[in-house]
């Protein structure tokens, strides 16, 4: 007989990026999926909150029952649907910003791979993530089991350690306002890689230097004994280039 389970407690906790890195999709990416970390496993880190000042573990088999259920009802909101002062967001605050594609408990934390919704909110996070302006990344659950049950009372020197082994997962999503300095979003998938690809391609025939530019956006490619470029053809690449390093400008990269 399984044994009963406690009432949940909420739970809300929200982490430092370290990290983020704009790399493909998959051919045809639109730059619109973040892979993030919603939590992180085995961490001890410093809470104050309606429970006590302790020490908290989270288990890196805390999510698993959660996960074997789904994920479809999880939701993906910005700073948890809430303003800045802690008040419940009104109007396309409140409107989700995306929809989780997978979430999985690997060997750091709880990893997110988040399908960005298009409209006018889900752009500029998705702006802000791409100019490092979004700071954390955080998720909402329940309390389900921890161990000890309750946090300990502090009798000086060391705090308690309590350690989360089975928590709740309601939403989750990036945040202006992180508690924790080990998650953070991996990668904003896009076509970087792609762009990356085709600039190689185009400018490995191009001559290392030319009178006119020294980038080489201008030259015109040799192609080999007898070949010709055609100024049509010429025209097109010199487009190419130019389109394919603006891309890669807005997304952050110098080539």
């Amino acid at each position: 007989m399984e044994e009963p389970r406690p009432a949940p407690a909420p739970y809300a906790r929200s982490w430092a990026l370290d990290d983020i890195e704009i790399v493909r999709a998959g051919k045809g990416g639109d730059g619109r999926t973040v892979e993030a970390y919603a939590a992180v496993f085995d961490v001890p880190s410093e809470i104050k909150d309606q429970h006590g000042h302790y020490m908290e573990v989270i288990s890196r088999s805390a999510f698993n029952r959660t996960l074997s259920h789904g994920i479809e009802r999880v939701g993906v909101f910005y700073n948890h649907a809430m303003t800045m002062h802690g008040t419940p967001a009104e109007g396309v605050g409140s409107v989700p910003i995306g929809s989780p594609v997978s979430i999985t408990a690997d060997g750091k934390g709880l990893r997110t791979v988040t399908r960005f919704n298009r409209s006018e909110l889900s752009d500029s996070v998705l702006e802000a993530i791409r100019n490092g302006d979004i700071k954390g990344y955080s998720f909402r659950g329940q309390i389900f089991r921890s161990t000890p049950t309750r946090v300990p009372r502090s009798r000086g020197g060391a705090l308690p350690t309590v350690t989360r082994t089975e928590l709740g997962l309601v939403e989750y999503g990036p945040t202006p306002r992180p508690a924790y300095a080990d998650a953070g979003i991996l990668a904003m998938r896009s076509q970087l890689e792609t762009i990356s690809g085709q600039l190689a391609e185009l400018t490995r025939t191009l001559p290392s230097s030319t009178q006119h530019d020294p980038d080489g956006d201008h030259a015109t490619p040799d192609l080999g004994p007898g070949a010709a470029d055609s100024p049509h053809r010429h025209s097109d690449r010199q487009q190419r280039i130019a389109r394919l390093r603006a891309e890669a400008s807005f997304l952050g990269v110098t080539r």
